[in-house]
C-alpha cells in the first residue's frame, strides 16, 4: 500500500531545494509536490507544520560499539591512540560472538533510526567470530527497519590466518549481495582495518577483491600518527603511498577519519574516486586532532560517528562548531555537504546515480524519508535551512521515520520492534560482553 506524506515542507538535495505539497511513496518515490489521483487507500501521514527531509546516513560506523556504553574501562589506562585500541577495542571486538554482534546491531540500527539516520555504513570486527557475522549484523538491522552497507575489517592482527578468514567473510557477503539473497536493504563494501595493521601484500588483495566486484575499500587512515610512522618504517614516503602502490586507490575507497594526511596526500585522494569520513566527535575523544584541510576534498566528505552513537545531528553539530573554531569564515553549508556525502556514499553503494539518489525526493528516487517536529522563531527556507540545522535541529525533533516506503518510526516510537524489549536485552548483553572483556584482560 502506498504512503503519502501530507502537510509538510519538503527540503532535499545539496544544494537544499524546497518542494511543497505532499510526497506520495511505495518502495521509491511515486510523486512529489503535487496530489496524485486513485490513491484514496494510500496510507496517510500527516505532516503539517513538521519539516520532511530525506533520511540522514552514518558513513562511518561501528554498530558494535552500541553495547560499549559505560563499560568499565580497562585496569591500566591508556596513553597513546594505539594503547586505547589494545586495551579497549581490540579487547571488546575480540569478546563478540554471533548474539552479541546481532543485538548490537539491532541496538545500534534502533538508536540510529530514532536519530533520523536511515542508512549505515557499517565497518566490523569479531576475531573469535568471523565466518557469518556479517550475516548477524544484516539481521539486526532488518530487525529494526534500516538500511546498511556490510563490511569485515580484515587485519594482519591475527596472523595470515586471520587476514584471511576476514577476507573471506568480504567475499562471501559481495557474493550474497549479487546473487540477491542479502535483502534489498543490504550492500556490502571490502573492509580492512587500517594500513598500520596490514602488509602491502594483503592491501593488493583488498584491492582486487573490491575491484572484481565494482566496491569501495573501506579503511581507516592516518587516524593517529602512528599509520604514518608505520609508513615510512615499511619504506614509503607516507601512508597514501601505500594506498596507491596497492591499488587501493585505482577503484573507489572510503577513507575514515585521515586527520595526518598531509595537503599533498588529499590532492591524491581528490584525484581518485576517494571519499574521506569526518568524525569529529571520536577524533578529540580520542584526541588524535582535527581534519583541518577537509576543504581540499570539496564534496567528497562523509560525515560518521565512528561508534560514538547514531546520532547525526550531535555529529553535524560537533562538526559545525570545529569547522568555525578552525575557520570564523566556516558555513553551515559546507557541513549541510557533509551529511550530503553520506547520500552520496550510500548511493554508489545501492548501484544509483548520486543525482537520483538518496538525499533527493523526486519520483523514482528511494522512499527513505523523515518527518521533523521542528518550528521556529525564525523563517525556515531552503537558504535558511542548513544553518537551522547547526544552531535549531536535533534528534529529539525526528517524529517519523521511513525506509523504502515502510513507516519503522511513529510517533518517535519504532514500530517493528518493542523499544523497551529491546533494550532490556541490550542491556543483558553488554554486561555479558563486559564480562567476556573482562576475561580477556
Amino acid at each position: 500500500m502506498a504512503l503519502t506524506i501530507r502537510g509538510g515542507r519538503v527540503f532535499h538535495g545539496d544544494p537544499v531545494i524546497e518542494r511543497f505539497g505532499e510526497l506520495v511513496l511505495d518502495a521509491g518515490v511515486v510523486s512529489a509536490g503535487e496530489p496524485r489521483v486513485g490513491l484514496e487507500h494510500a496510507e496517510i501521514l500527516e505532516a503539517e507544520g513538521c519539516i520532511v527531509l530525506p533520511g540522514f546516513v552514518i558513513a562511518h560506523h561501528h554498530l558494535y560499539s552500541a553495547l560499549a556504553r559505560g563499560m568499565p574501562g580497562p585496569r591500566v589506562p591508556p596513553r597513546s591512540f594505539v594503547e586505547v585500541l589494545e586495551r579497549v577495542w581490540w579487547r571488546l571486538d575480540r569478546a563478540l560472538d554471533a548474539d552479541l554482534v546481532e543485538q548490537s546491531a539491532l541496538a545500534g540500527t534502533l538508536e540510529a533510526l530514532m536519530c533520523g539516520v536511515t542508512g549505515i555504513v557499517d565497518h566490523h570486527a569479531s576475531p573469535s567470530f568471523i565466518d557469518t557475522s556479517l550475516d548477524c549484523i544484516a539481521r539486526g538491522v532488518e530487525r529494526a527497519g534500516g538500511r546498511a552497507v556490510v563490511c569485515y575489517e580484515a587485519t594482519d592482527r591475527h596472523g595470515d590466518e586471520g587476514f584471511a578468514m576476514g577476507l573471506a567473510e568480504n567475499a562471501r557477503m559481495l557474493a550474497c549481495v549479487r546473487d540477491g539473497t542479502a535483502g534489498a536493504r543490504l550492500r556490502a563494501m571490502v573492509g580492512g582495518h587500517a594500513p598500520f595493521t596490514l602488509s602491502d601484500t594483503h592491501l593488493e588483495e583488498l584491492a582486487r577483491l573490491a575491484a572484481k566486484h565494482d566496491v569501495a575499500v573501506h579503511l581507516h587512515v592516518a587516524e593517529d600518527v602512528h599509520d604514518q610512522l608505520d609508513a615510512r618504517a615499511r619504506g614509503a614516503s607516507h601512508v597514501t603511498e601505500r594506498l596507491v602502490r596497492a591499488g587501493v586507490l585505482s577503484g573507489r575507497a572510503l577513507i575514515a577519519h585521515g586527520v595526518h594526511l598531509s595537503e599533498a596526500e588529499l590532492e591524491l585522494l581528490m584525484a581518485s574516486r576517494a571519499t574521506l569520513t569526518h568524525q569529529p566527535r571520536s577524533n578529540m575523544n580520542n584526541h588524535v586532532g582535527y581534519l583541518g584541510h577537509a576543504r581540499i576534498m570539496a564534496n567528497r566528505v562523509a560525515l560518521g560517528t565512528d561508534g560514538i552513537n547514531g546520532d547525526i545531528f550531535d555529529e553535524a553539530h560537533a562538526a559545525f562548531f570545529r569547522l568555525r573554531e578552525h575557520d570564523a569564515a566556516g558555513a553551515a553549508e559546507t557541513v549541510w555537504s557533509w551529511l550530503a556525502g553520506g547520500w552520496r556514499v550510500l548511493s554508489r553503494a545501492f548501484g544509483l546515480e548520486p543525482e537520483r539518489g538518496f538525499g533527493w525526493l523526486y519520483p523514482g528516487c528511494p522512499a527513505d524519508v523523515i518527518v521533523l517536529d521542528y518550528d521556529s522563531a525564525t523563517p525556515i527556507h531552503a537558504d535558511s535551512l542548513p544553518w537551522h540545522l547547526a544552531f535549531g535541529m536535533s534528534a529529539r525533533n525526528v517524529r517519523d521515520v521511513v525506509v523504502g516506503g515502510e513507516v519503522v518510526v511513529r510517533d518517535r516510537e519504532p514500530v517493528k520492534l518493542r523499544r523497551a524489549e529491546t533494550l532490556r536485552e541490550s542491556r543483558s548483553a553488554a554486561e555479558r560482553l563486559w564480562a567476556r572483556m573482562a576475561e580477556l584482560e
